[in-house]
């Protein structure tokens, strides 16, 4: 039996179509399958999009696609259950096109680029819940869905942090992601009068804000960081949760984003915001969740299937990766169609595209930020000692002014912190990031 197609991809999120709009725009007869009812219907509502990746398909992107607003300012910072310290970030040049990241729903934006392949040539399919791979010995020859097995010699796969097509196979042996290298996101999404969100955030028309925080809110040693953004009409904030710290805690998802809305500085950010949206998800962590290739004979893997979502603690960035690795996996593609030689090295051009991208050096270059960032210590003395240490600069009246050193060593005796482990977790922060 012949090839159906020339390629199918499986998943119709950034990477997954990114792909599918590239192969389709090199004249590739694509499949693209989609689980959900629609493409972006699964997805948990949104985040920021970094960079002009897009524009390598698709030169107008920026003033089509439904984007929600450019980001202009970043703060992150500490949160007690009674006390916030944070940094802003601003540059002027985020106010000038061509602007550094936008937010976005994904239920608009995936709709959105799934219809660009389409319009392309791509062949759209949505609720199919590909059951696995069809494999033929150590090769992907397409996948089965309904006990029918669809044909090609290139298979995509781009089907989500918890890739259900890969988790057990020679791509990811492991039955399951590995608990200490995967997040539970949960987003709430509000409503709120466009006028009234610019002046409580002080931004003009289309500018948006964002914030990520280090969550010193809960017991037990679990370990989350929060986040808020902006969109046009709406506030989308959540809790990103290690998974492995939250076992045998009793603490329910739904509880600990109350909590976090329930902190003075978010619960001023969102007053009067009606509730629209709420969801949660399964993240991959970077590096640590990588497969074991990124290709093989017949199939190549992408976006947060493959692992590629980035933190250093300070920025999150995943659909930019998305996008980047899935236009890779496409031109690996195109470029195979016309090679001789076994089929089993026809894919091998991908791992050097995306290290040629700068995807692979940005993932080794922090390999050991995982380590860093789920330091429990981050997440029950810093954020105290933090907070506590400003507490004592800003001397509030309360007698002599303090000088640095004895305001850390005050700050240091009060949440018990010694000053070795200071240094050394310090040390290791500078040397991963």
């Amino acid at each position: 039996m012949g090839d159906e197609f020339d390629a199918i991809v499986v998943g119709a999120g950034f990477a997954g179509s990114s792909a599918a709009l590239r192969l389709a725009q090199g004249g590739a007869n694509v499949l693209l399958l989609e689980r959900g009812a629609e493409p972006g219907a699964k997805n948990l509502s949104g985040g920021l999009l970094w960079g002009d990746d897009l524009a390598r398909v698709l030169p107008d992107w920026r003033r089509e696609m439904p984007l929600e607003r450019h980001l202009v300012r970043k703060r992150f910072g500490f949160l007690t259950p009674d006390r916030s310290l944070a940094f802003d970030f601003e540059d002027e040049a985020w106010r000038t096109p061509p602007f550094v990241a936008h937010s976005v729903l994904r239920a608009r934006t995936d709709a959105w680029l799934a219809r660009q392949a389409e319009a392309a040539g791509a062949t759209l399919v949505s609720s199919v819940p590909v059951e696995r791979l069809a494999w033929d010995g150590a090769a992907v020859r397409g996948v089965v869905q309904g006990g029918e097995t669809m044909r090609a010699p290139v298979t995509i796969v781009a089907d989500g942090a918890n890739s259900r097509l890969s988790l057990g196979t020679a791509i990811r042996p492991a039955p399951r992601l590995k608990e200490a290298a995967t997040e539970l996101g949960i987003k709430e999404v509000y409503r709120l009068d466009r006028s009234r969100l610019e002046e409580r955030f002080q931004l003009g028309p289309d500018e948006g804000h964002a914030e990520e925080w280090v969550l010193g809110l809960y017991p037990r040693g679990v370990m989350a960081g929060g986040f808020l953004y902006t969109n046009r009409d709406t506030i989308s904030l959540g809790v990103i949760a290690n998974v492995a710290s939250l076992y045998g805690t009793g603490l329910y998802a739904h509880d600990m984003v109350e909590t976090f809305k329930q902190q003075p500085t978010i619960r001023r950010a969102i007053a009067g915001a009606e509730l629209v949206e709420y969801g949660a998800k399964l993240i991959s962590s970077g590096w640590a969740s990588r497969p074991s290739a990124f290709h093989g004979d017949g199939w190549m893997i992408a976006g947060d299937a493959a692992g590629f979502v980035f933190s250093n603690g300070i920025v999150i960035q995943g659909m930019n990766y998305a996008v980047r690795s899935g236009l890779e996996a496409a031109e690996t593609a195109l470029a195979a169609r016309g090679a001789t030689g076994p089929p089993a090295g026809r894919l091998a051009g991908y791992d050097r595209r995306l290290e040629v991208a700068g995807i692979l050096g940005d993932f080794r270059h922090f390999e050991g930020m995982d380590r860093v960032k789920w330091n429990p210590r981050f997440y029950t003395f810093y954020p105290r000692f933090a907070t506590e240490l400003f507490r004592e600069l800003m001397g509030t009246g309360r007698g002599r002014q303090e000088h640095l050193w004895r305001a850390v060593r005050k700050a240091q005796r009060a949440v018990g912190l010694g000053t070795g482990t200071l240094l050394r977790d310090g040390f290791d922060l500078v040397r991963e990031m």
